[in-house]
């Protein structure tokens, strides 16, 4: 009994220390941060046997913001995600393709200060393009050849995320998190999921 009283009373000390070292968040002003991390396209495009994919990427975003309130920031960011590819191979042809994605987005945080310190909620809209690089090999009858072309589009989209944030001190901090990006560069099967660890400086 009395070791059950003593790890509870360790628990509370830990959650204590916590919420102290959340509780000395900086109100009003404007910080920038870095984040860095794995990104998984989730591309709805038609697969058939023979088709190779490959869509785990790197992905960075940078961004500067205001905190208006403890709980509450407005913060826009520049996000570069690394490449996906797809190869379709028969006794004929070669066809592949690798797109890549980058842009802007505008983002609004909420944290859940009372709930759980550090917890935030964000979500927000994107302007990104996406470029293709597509590559068509192709041999019959003796004849053979290649074609290359690249295209690319422009659009908006919107973000969701979840994430939690720890402050080493007053002006810096650290966090980790999941976002959401829906409809990249106006592409409704283009979405990726970033998986996210960052850093943040406080003025």
């Amino acid at each position: 009994m009395k070791k059950m009283q003593l790890l509870a009373a360790g628990v509370l000390s830990v959650v204590s220390v916590t919420a102290s070292a959340q509780a000395v968040k900086s109100g009003q002003g404007f910080y920038v941060g870095l984040e860095g991390g794995a990104a998984h396209y989730d591309l709805d495009v038609e697969r058939s046997p023979g088709t190779i994919e490959k869509n785990d990427a790197g992905m960075f975003r940078f961004g500067g913001g205001y905190q208006f309130t403890p709980n509450f920031s407005v913060e826009m960011g520049y996000f570069r995600i690394g490449a996906t590819s797809v190869e379709k191979t028969d006794h004929f042809s070669r066809d592949s393709a690798k797109a890549r994605v980058s842009g802007f987005d505008l983002t609004a945080s909420y944290k859940f200060s009372n709930v759980l310190p550090g917890l935030y909620f964000k979500g927000g809209i994107t302007q990104a393009k996406l470029t293709e690089d597509a590559h068509y090999e192709y041999r019959d009858l003796g004849f053979s050849g290649s074609v290359s072309e690249r295209a690319s589009k422009s659009g908006t989209g919107y973000l969701l995320g979840l994430g939690y944030e720890y402050d080493l001190s007053e002006i810096v901090s650290i966090n980790g998190g999941y976002t959401r990006y829906e409809d990249l560069a106006g592409h409704s099967n283009a979405d990726v999921n970033f998986f996210a660890a960052g850093l943040k400086y406080r003025f």
